[in-house]
């Protein structure tokens, strides 16, 4: 199956099996060395990405699914202007989460933001619970959280200005 996607702000073709999942496609096709392939069945969380801003287990995805489908990789994430406020976050308070899940959980931590720049605790929450690794609790998580949506919203009032 031929599958035409965006990947990382890039068109991207792929000649696959449908059903092949994707954090494979991307991995062996794509050199795409961010997703953290552990569990295979999503209970790890540690191979999010962002299909069309929405974070997805990518282990769960048949590659077929993404045709004209928008797909945001960390590697493609380090490159935009809102890496820096979750990295500037994490250094505030000092609390980073481990290489397994780094990629995983700032992703999920920008789609927070992106929805919402004042989210609540229960929320930032929710929605983190998708990556399962502990090495940071949920508190040093909202923390951050609520403090790159801070930046965020700062750094958009001075666009405006």
């Amino acid at each position: 199956m031929k599958i035409n996607c965006l990947l990382n702000n890039k068109q991207a073709f792929f000649n696959t099996y449908s059903d092949k999942p994707l954090s494979l496609l991307l991995t062996e096709e794509a050199a795409i060395t961010s997703l953290q392939i552990g569990c295979g069945t999503g209970r790890c969380g540690n191979c999010i990405l962002l299909i069309d801003d929405k974070p997805v287990l990518s282990c769960l995805i048949p590659a077929f699914s993404v045709a004209g489908k928008r797909i945001l990789t960390f590697e493609g994430f380090t490159k935009t202007r809102f890496h820096s406020e979750i990295k500037r976050a994490y250094k505030k308070h000092q609390a980073y989460p481990c290489d397994q899940c780094y990629a995983a959980k700032t992703l999920i931590i920008h789609s927070i933001i992106s929805d919402n720049m004042d989210p609540e605790p229960e929320d930032i929450i929710q929605a983190l619970q998708v990556n399962t690794c502990n090495c940071l609790n949920y508190d040093e998580l909202t923390q951050i959280v609520q403090t790159a949506a801070g930046f965020r919203r700062r750094k958009r009032r001075v666009r405006r200005s």
